[in-house]
């Protein structure tokens, strides 16, 4: 029973321990099952995934995968730009120059080929709501447009108030008699 219980997380095992495996694996001194109870490795997938790699040259290491890539300056990206562009456009090699993704390399340079403008780079992100304008012509016909819709809502919400009231009056008979809403 104990067999068919999952575990929690996922193992992680001694970059020893997976040499110790691959080279028993590999000088056949010990059955696979052998191995795979000596090591307390979960199983033969696993062993075989470390084989690949230690035949590759590589060794049978976890990959450390970056979660998030490191922050750019608006002066930086302007930089690694310039050199994609004096480069031929050699996005993969300005990503390991630079410890940034190709992807992000690739988007710089488009943004500022579109625009041919070099503040297509910066980061607006969050920063274009609740931004006054910057002369007083712009601001006054802000205030103009915010008074307008003010004045909209409210010319909608004293005709749903009418219009409510006629229809909580239809089956009234005498005109001076309200008809009650019921609690």
């Amino acid at each position: 029973m104990a067999n068919l219980e999952r575990p929690v997380h996922n193992r992680r095992y001694p970059k020893k321990l997976k040499l110790r495996a691959v080279r028993d694996y590999r000088n056949h001194r010990l059955p696979t099952k052998e191995i795979l109870l000596k090591y307390d490795i979960r199983g033969l997938s696993q062993l075989r995934n470390w084989v690949i790699l230690y035949n590759n040259g590589k060794e049978p290491v976890r990959k450390r995968v970056r979660k998030m890539g490191r922050k750019v300056s608006y002066d930086e990206k302007i930089e690694i730009v310039k050199w994609v562009l004096k480069h031929n456009h050699d996005y993969k090699q300005a990503a390991q120059k630079f410890d940034i993704t190709y992807s992000r390399a690739y988007a710089w340079t488009q943004k500022y080929e579109q625009a041919n403008d070099w503040t297509a780079l910066k980061d607006r992100r969050g920063k274009t709501r609740g931004r006054q304008p910057a002369d007083r012509e712009k601001q006054l016909l802000k205030e103009i447009r915010d008074l307008k819709a003010k004045l909209r809502e409210r010319e909608v919400q004293i005709a749903f108030s009418k219009k409510l009231i006629e229809i909580s009056n239809r089956e009234v008979k005498r005109p001076n008699d309200i008809k009650r809403f019921k609690k």
